[in-house]
């Protein structure tokens, strides 16, 4: 009988059905320059409590995890931003940023996203076109706009 690497990452149940997305996305480390994976969910989140001072029952949220095995057996994520009023615009390539407000965020903040392929990218952006109060802009910066999935 095959052995299963406890260690594979591809051997792990995640549960999809509250998640609009979820996958390997890099984040660009500002301080040094360079991006670092991660494995980032996106859901809607219920019971939320407060958010920068404001009581709330539910929100989208971007989650990061150190790898899928932590966000199946739901570890507390390495960074979390709520979506409400976000702006998504695609860049080029595979790179997309997410600008949050401080609505619900302690402060806003522009974070770049890079997939690894366009494809993967598209459909961050069409998983993000089904959060409510998110701007999506398919339109990079040279003007060419990305493929949908």
């Amino acid at each position: 009988p095959a052995v299963e690497d406890e260690g594979a990452e591809e051997s792990v149940e995640f549960d999809l059905s509250s998640a609009l997305m979820s996958g390997t996305l890099a984040r660009l480390n500002k301080k040094i320059k360079d991006f670092e994976d991660g494995f980032w969910v996106l859901s809607c989140k219920g019971s939320e409590g407060h958010a920068a001072g404001v009581k709330i029952g539910f929100a989208y949220k971007l989650e990061s995890f150190d790898s899928k095995r932590d966000a199946a057996a739901h570890a507390e994520p390495t960074d979390s931003l709520f979506l409400q009023g976000a702006t998504v615009k695609f860049v080029q390539g595979t790179v997309f940023k997410v600008q949050t407000t401080n609505e619900l965020n302690k402060k806003g903040t522009t974070s770049m996203m890079s997939t690894n392929t366009e494809r993967e990218a598209a459909e961050w952006l069409a998983a993000m076109e089904l959060v409510p109060d998110v701007a999506v802009d398919w339109v990079g910066k040279d003007g060419v706009e990305l493929a949908r999935a």
